[in-house]
């Protein structure tokens, strides 16, 4: 009876790691995304580009009349 108790525990056990480990798997994948379109922006997008790549920055300005963002001031 033991060892019967002994098998339940550790099936069990396996299963509930790998339920916890798929779990975490999923939810990791749909943190890691690109934005490829700019977002809505109050005041404005920032208008600076990366020279590297030529990728504008998807910022938003802070004040209105502003053309860059706090990174590109």
């Amino acid at each position: 009876m033991k060892t019967l108790m002994k098998k339940v525990t550790i099936v069990s056990l396996l299963i509930l790691s790998s339920v916890i480990l798929f779990s975490f798997n999923k939810s990791n994948e749909n943190t890691n995304f690109k934005q490829d379109q700019p977002t809505e922006c109050r005041y404005g997008q920032c208008r600076a580009t990366a020279a590297s790549t030529g990728n504008r920055c998807l910022h938003c300005v802070s004040n209105e009349g502003d053309s860059y963002c706090w990174q590109h001031k």
